[in-house]
């Protein structure tokens, strides 16, 4: 394994921790939840006079810092499957939240159905590169509760871990009251985790009362609250790249401290979600070399607070094929060698707006080939060969020596589906690009893939009366 690069000197990585503090002192956040302020306030953190903002001393914050766990399970119903949250790890999530379906075939787009989501959830128990699932946003469903359907779809579908989309803290209770009759109740899920949920930040340093609540239901079932912080340089974060690692410093930082004060030993990230407000255009972007260098910036600041980290680096800015390649292997390389755990957004385009199966085949191809760089180079007296070169030099070739025939087997090379590498004359008869092959491989997982629900019919029966009675509650 090659070593992580830091893009920040430890002296950097102080001067943002230093800042990020100052801010939090004093400046604070927005939070007005009265159960989090009373916590908060019991722990050392000044309230403002008109009750809307929090002030977090450094002492409390690090304190909170040091009480995270800074190793943690993602759960799979499978434990064969169990994603490990730490420094060191890493991992690939699926897209969450798009809204449509785009074939890169064709280049056609439409609004994302639930059966999308489902062949979603197929691929990816499919495929071995992608460890857990995130929910997309089906558009064929009640919007009112379309993401209690999919967590529903997906209990029923997968034995990997799954991200829990929600819109409000009144459907997450319906989602993880699911979850917890899928594994024989609340207990059994504090005990194996098998879903995660989100809370949001909003910036700048504003933690809105359901965000919180959010938070707070899912310390309750024992699930981990992923908490992106998304910071866009020049609208709601500085125009400098320090400054922006700054806020983003400070949310992330309070996201822990608010965590941890009201959900002591819940699993929390360094969780970063970058854009870049275009100036010229005034239009989000969500890829380039700025960019790459503050996610760097962020895995850096992870490792200096010994939290696992995740980032949106699996997703590409762009709808054309040639580009989004090029944007996967480039975004998930850096999250790779910058020693991020989780890189999620895999499958998206356009920022996650679109989804696109044969795209989330592709990055399944693009970690297993980055995945065997990372393995980086065996040296032993034997590897370094030196009685080889001498026992073959005369004879001119290698395919027969010993050494070759052992680490045949001992030292097998990435051999890809999609990525091949055929001579002109080769192609020119048969000119299927990587695109073609993914959509092949696509069909093909599709057509092989069980059609029945994993879940014994009493527990989808369970489930089918946790769906009525939202569905009831929120017509």
């Amino acid at each position: 394994m090659f070593p992580f690069y830091n893009v920040l000197s430890d002296a950097e990585a102080l001067m943002a921790h230093e800042s990020a503090l100052r801010v939090l002192d004093q400046v604070g956040v927005a939070l007005e939840h009265p159960k989090a302020q009373e916590a908060l306030s019991g722990l050392g953190a000044r309230i403002s006079d008109n009750r809307k903002r929090v002030y977090f001393p450094p002492e409390l914050v690090m304190k909170m810092v040091d009480r995270a766990p800074k190793e943690f399970v993602f759960a799979g119903r499978d434990p064969k499957l169990d994603l490990v949250m730490k420094l060191g790890n890493s991992h690939i999530r699926s897209a969450a939240g798009p809204i449509y379906h785009y074939d890169i075939v064709t280049g056609q787009s439409r609004n994302l159905t639930l059966a999308d989501a489902l062949d979603s959830v197929r691929l990816v128990n499919a495929l071995p590169n992608i460890g857990a699932h995130a929910a997309l946003s089906p558009q064929d469903l009640d919007p009112k509760t379309y993401e209690i359907a999919t967590t529903k779809m997906m209990l029923e579908n997968t034995d990997k871990h799954f991200w829990v989309l929600t819109t409000s803290s009144d459907n997450l209770k319906y989602e993880l009251d699911m979850v917890a009759a899928s594994v024989g109740g609340k207990e059994n899920l504090r005990k194996r985790p098998i879903v995660s949920s989100i809370a949001c930040v909003i910036a700048p340093l504003r933690f809105p009362t359901d965000e919180v609540e959010r938070l707070i239901i899912c310390g309750d079932y024992g699930v981990s609250a992923m908490t992106p912080v998304i910071v866009m340089i020049g609208g709601s974060a500085p125009y400098t790249l320090a400054g922006a690692l700054t806020q983003m410093t400070a949310e992330i930082l309070a996201t822990v401290t608010i965590g941890q004060a009201l959900c002591p030993g819940m699993g929390q990230f360094y969780y970063t979600l970058m854009q870049a407000l275009d100036m010229r255009s005034g239009n989000s972007v969500t890829q380039g070399p700025e960019l790459m260098a503050l996610y760097a910036a962020g895995a850096s600041m992870a490792r200096f607070y010994g939290l696992p980290s995740v980032a949106n680096t699996t997703f590409s800015g762009e709808c054309q094929s040639h580009q989004m390649i090029y944007d996967y292997g480039v975004n998930i390389f850096l999250g790779l060698s910058c020693g991020y755990t989780f890189q999620v957004g895999a499958g998206s385009l356009e920022s996650g707006n679109l989804y696109s199966h044969e795209a989330l085949v592709v990055i399944d191809e693009v970690k297993a080939y980055m995945d065997k760089f990372m393995e980086g180079i065996r040296f032993s007296e034997e590897t370094l060969a030196v009685a080889d070169i001498a026992a073959r030099a005369e004879k001119g070739e290698y395919v027969s020596s010993k050494l070759t025939l052992k680490y045949l087997r001992e030292e097998k090379r990435f051999a890809g589906s999609l990525f091949t590498y055929p001579l002109l004359s080769q192609w020119i008869p048969d000119p299927k690009t990587i695109i073609d092959r993914a959509a092949q491989r696509v069909k093909k997982i599709l057509a092989e893939a069980p059609q029945e629900p994993l879940l014994p019919k009493d527990t989808i029966k369970d489930l089918d009366e946790i769906m009525a009675a939202a569905q009831k509650r929120f017509a």
